[in-house]
């Protein structure tokens, strides 16, 4: 199951083009503000201990403030859905989907906490720029990541890595990455296959 805190730290990502590291965080956060929208493709690596690495294809939507998809379509259909208050997981080769309210006790509170309010990040990880374009991402506290590393290209986000407490690998690559672009309406109206299971919690 993907790491749903990679969900946070992409759009932080997406945020904060290569050639303004050399500003203050500060002013990187403040960018926030001028992004409504974005969409992105992606292929995901994912290395479990001892069961060997699976990839995965799909596509990733941002409204700002709103909602967030993040959509495989290759090996097989699944998709994650955050909105303000609920997170939904499908699966289609489990033929399950789980559904969840957003409470402030909720783990899974912390993304659209970092949605709305981008500022939380520097109260939620140390931030360690390791070479121009290359910044290490340590939570301060334990949230079953030990660390990922966010590599940027000439404009955007290019690479992101990162290691559980586990010692579990996912390497995600982007591209075709496109700010502040029309999304059709219908995109976040996801819908399951009858006989599919659904929990909600």
């Amino acid at each position: 199951m993907f790491n749903k805190l990679f969900n946070i730290l992409l759009i932080i990502a997406f945020l904060m083009p290569n050639l303004l590291f050399a500003e203050s965080l500060d002013k990187l956060i403040s960018r926030f503000e001028n992004i409504d929208t974005m969409h992105a493709r992606f292929i995901q690596k994912t290395e479990i201990k001892g069961f060997g690495e699976d990839v995965y294809k799909g596509e990733i939507y941002l409204i700002n403030n709103e909602k967030v998809l993040w959509d495989y379509n290759k090996p097989y259909e699944q998709y994650y859905l955050f909105s303000t208050d609920t997170m939904e997981y499908y699966d289609s080769s489990t033929d399950q989907l789980i559904k969840q309210r957003v409470t402030s006790s909720s783990g899974n509170n912390i993304v659209f906490q970092l949605l709305v309010d981008i500022g939380k990040i520097k109260d939620s990880f140390m931030i360690e720029k390791i070479s121009e374009n290359k910044f290490r991402l340590t939570p301060k506290s334990d949230m079953g990541l030990k660390y990922l590393t966010m590599t940027f290209g000439e404009k955007y986000l290019e690479k992101i890595y990162s290691v559980d407490k586990k010692g579990n690998h996912t390497e995600i690559t982007f591209e075709n990455v496109r700010l502040n672009v029309d999304i059709p309406a219908g995109v976040f109206d996801k819908e399951v296959p009858l006989g599919t299971e659904i929990f909600n919690y």
